[in-house]
């Protein structure tokens, strides 16, 4: 059995994998220290640690550390490639697209092996294309839905009040609701220029922290919530 692992900006997800299934998985936040939240894990027997993350390289002294404390294993780490069984990576410096991204890819074409867009909604909003053939099409990066939020508020010269939580397809009626309902529309808009960039053919899927938050609001059908995407794409990573 093994446990992988998925170390984002704000959270670590995790989940147990036997002959390329997920089992138990959940999801804890890391606070800025990973090494920590894989000290905090259940210390399930297991055979194997599979690591994916965006903290930088720095970082994995100590995730190592952690992994060998806590489980008695050699961690062994997700990287992006040129290529993964056909499927093949648009960037001219493949080691640069953000590894995350690129498992969710390898998530959505090992399932369908076909045209996907994939689209990643957490501190940053990614959105990434496949055609038909596996070739990887690009990309967009843009700021979350938080993190617009905040960046906006922060530099205005209102006194602003407490984020709410609540979404919807209106206008705003003070100034926090506006910032919310702007960054709102500008993640949709990203998002469905996307889909139409990808083609009609394409599968598509959404993962991510705030794709609960999005997807009501996505006016064309069709999207596949996918909480553990990158999960999914890491067992098919480990197994190959």
């Amino acid at each position: 059995m093994k446990l992988l692992i998925d170390i984002g900006n704000t959270r670590l997800k995790w989940a147990l994998a036997r002959d390329g299934m997920l089992g138990e998985h959940g999801s804890i936040a890391h606070e800025g220290e990973p090494a920590r939240a894989i000290a905090a894990l259940s210390s399930t027997k297991i055979d194997a640690v599979w690591i994916s993350h965006v903290t930088g390289a720095a970082s994995e002294a100590a995730l190592t550390d952690a992994v060998r404390t806590r489980f008695q294993q050699t961690a062994r780490y997700a990287r992006t490639g040129s290529e993964w069984q056909g499927l093949k990576n648009a960037y001219r410096e493949p080691e640069r697209l953000g590894v995350d991204r690129w498992l969710a890819m390898i998530a959505a074409w090992h399932a369908h092996h076909g045209a996907a867009c994939v689209v990643d909604a957490g501190t940053a909003l990614t959105i990434d294309a496949i055609d038909a053939s596996g070739q990887h099409q690009g990309g967009i990066i843009m700021a979350g839905l938080e993190t617009q939020q905040r960046a906006v508020l922060g530099a205005t010269r209102f006194a602003t009040r407490t984020l709410s939580a609540s979404y919807d397809g209106d206008f705003g009626n003070d100034t926090e609701s506006c910032v919310r309902q702007g960054a709102m529309f500008a993640c949709l808009g990203a998002i469905e220029h996307g889909r139409t960039l990808a083609g009609t053919s394409a599968a598509c899927m959404l993962t991510g922290g705030d794709a609960a938050t999005l997807l009501p609001q996505l006016t064309h059908g069709g999207w596949q919530h996918q909480p553990l995407l990158v999960l999914h794409g890491l067992c098919a990573f480990a197994d190959s």
